[in-house]
């Protein structure tokens, strides 16, 4: 007899194609997803994965797994809805590190009051959630998503800096400067590759592992840093200054989500649509 968990733990693998990832979703550790997939494999006398360098791959078997799979877990959660009725929906929501989560506060408000049975809390990995505000570019296949913003990137100073009052800087600027760098940027080859086109030798003076550790570093005076346009503070010791590029480098922000209520979706689309950011 098959067991529902190593079912879940399956689904889970499959739709994120990772063990590690499967794992953080089901907030277990990666041997119990190994060992229930091998359990699995074991009863059924097939192969139901391939594992590669980038992960694993569903098999044939694997793919006829999965529709069965997802079938009888539905009808596991419509049987125990019908004896052990709840009116509370668990969702998830994870906001990438480095988006300022203030500066989507109406939308995360709006999903909250929606509904008082939803319950929302916050996911550590983007595995873990239902729901995600995060850079496109990071946005894992498994995920439906909206834009929220479109968003380019400013130099960010101390107030009494020689450039602070500057309406706006261009790549020559940047050759006097010293920067901090920001390692976690999905832009920074993109930067990177800009400085080697125009022949430029950046001194970097340190490496932040979060935006506001960045803002201490500047105000410290160890140099200046290149920021996301949402997450400029509001402190009177630093100061933004636009950057002027021939072809803007930008990011686009998203409020993915996945398996969630239909209603919850359309009316996540209407707020969207409504409110803005």
């Amino acid at each position: 007899m098959i067991e529902i968990k190593p079912l879940r733990y399956f689904v889970a693998a499959y739709e994120e194609g990772s063990i590690t990832a499967a794992a953080s979703r089901c907030f277990i550790a990666q041997p119990s997803i190994t060992h229930a997939i091998k359990a699995l494999e074991t009863t059924l006398g097939v192969i139901l994965f391939e594992r590669t360098k980038q992960g694993i791959k569903a098999t044939k078997q694997g793919h006829m797994l999965y529709t069965l799979a997802c079938d009888l877990l539905l009808q596991n959660q419509q049987l125990h809805a019908a004896f052990v009725p709840s009116n509370k929906t668990e969702l998830y929501l994870y906001v990438q590190p480095d988006i300022n989560i203030e500066h989507y506060a109406n939308i995360i408000l709006s999903i909250q009051q929606v509904d008082n049975n939803i319950s929302l809390s916050i996911a550590s990995s983007v595995e873990q959630s239902q729901l995600a505000i995060i850079d496109e570019q990071r946005l894992p296949t498994q995920f439906n998503s909206i834009q929220l913003n479109q968003e380019c990137y400013q130099l960010l100073v101390r107030h009494d800096h020689k450039l602070a009052k500057n309406k706006r800087v261009t790549l020559n600027d940047f050759k006097s400067l010293t920067f901090i760098e920001r390692p976690y940027c999905t832009n920074r080859k993109e930067f990177e590759r800009l400085i080697h086109v125009n022949n430029m030798l950046i001194t970097y003076k340190g490496k932040a592992i979060h935006d506001l550790q960045l803002q201490g570093l500047v105000k410290l005076g160890f140099g200046v840093a290149v920021i996301p346009q949402s997450y400029i503070p509001k402190d009177d010791e630093l100061a933004t200054i636009p950057i002027a590029l021939d072809t803007p480098i930008s990011r686009s922000i998203v409020l993915a989500y996945r398996k969630l209520p239909p209603q919850l979706i359309s009316f996540i689309e209407q707020v969207v649509s409504t409110d803005g950011i």
